[in-house]
């Protein structure tokens, strides 16, 4: 990892390098007894694994609240509670006729019974009471979108009296003028009601972490191949020419985990964008051939970058 002697610089060398992790683990996604055929991109030195331990600061000082356990959201639940982290998670109520049993693209991982867990929906004020008292964490996540009519009345009463706030959000916030145009942390937001929702977050102090597109494991669910098989077959007109940026699960939870420990981040927005492609790329690195396929500019085709000064 590059090395700096200011502390900010460091941190954003070692979210770049996470980043490079992410593309490492992408190199190895390809269906099952087919050839190899590698994507050309950088690999981080050490691999593509994240690292396993939780730093011993995270030990005490009151627990975290998962807001939202979610496919990451209870990964990160997952991470921190093994790691010997207080950890408390929230799932909206399921309503009655229905089950809480998701889809293999959105099922979270189990979670120990010991766990706290919380029935909490932020559009419904009467949820917000079977919530911890505030002053009993030392940060909350918030992993899903929020639109401001919630969350403003929700940090009112509750997130601002809580020391850590960080807030999952996806590259989709940002104005696109130009397909493959690159956008950073300084490109303006479309006028959206969660990009207000982050924003009125981000001046009150939370962490905003913009997120690309995840993938996990390679035949999982969200495997890379996965993944685009079921975009193709969904009836969407793909570009072979469009721009697609992914970064691991694994390299979203230790993000978190090291942005929960710098408070020096607090009121700012920060990219984890992994490494983008191009869709002929991945259609080629998984075998895919689609007669469908055309050569047309795609509007949302962006590259993600971090600003690191």
């Amino acid at each position: 990892m590059r090395e700096s002697k200011c502390p900010f610089m460091r941190l954003i060398f070692f979210l770049l390098s996470l980043t490079e992790s992410a593309t490492a683990a992408l190199m190895q996604y390809r269906r099952p007894h087919s050839r190899p055929h590698p994507l050309r991109a950088p690999r981080c030195p050490g691999g593509g694994t994240a690292v396993a331990h939780t730093p011993a600061s995270m030990h005490h000082q009151g627990d975290i609240i998962i807001l939202g356990a979610g496919w990451v959201g209870s990964r990160l639940a997952a991470r921190l509670h093994g790691g010997g982290v207080g950890v408390r998670v929230t799932n909206r109520p399921a309503p009655p006729s229905r089950s809480r049993l998701k889809s293999d693209y959105y099922r979270p991982v189990p979670l120990p019974s010991s766990l706290p867990h919380h029935d909490f929906d932020m559009a419904k004020r009467d949820t917000w009471d079977a919530l911890p008292p505030p002053s009993s964490l030392r940060a909350a996540v918030i992993t899903f979108s929020a639109m401001p009519e919630h969350c403003e009345p929700f940090w009112d009463e509750y997130l601002r009296h809580v020391p850590r706030v960080l807030c999952y959000s996806s590259t989709a916030v940002y104005q696109v003028e130009t397909p493959g145009q690159r956008v950073d942390e300084r490109t303006p937001l479309r006028a959206t009601p969660r990009a207000q929702a982050e924003e009125f977050l981000r001046a009150r102090g939370a962490t905003v972490l913009t997120i690309s597109g995840i993938f996990g494991a390679p035949q999982g669910a969200r495997g890379v191949c996965t993944c685009l098989a079921q975009y193709a077959n969904s009836g969407a007109q793909l570009s072979v020419r469009k721009t697609v940026n992914m970064v691991h699960v694994s390299d979203i939870i230790e993000v978190t985990i090291r942005l929960l420990e710098s408070p020096e981040q607090s009121g700012r927005r920060i990219n984890v964008g992994g490494h983008h492609f191009t869709m002929r790329d991945l259609l080629d690195h998984c075998h895919c051939h689609l007669d469908a396929a055309g050569e047309h500019e795609d509007a949302s085709s962006k590259q993600v970058s971090m600003r690191t000064r």
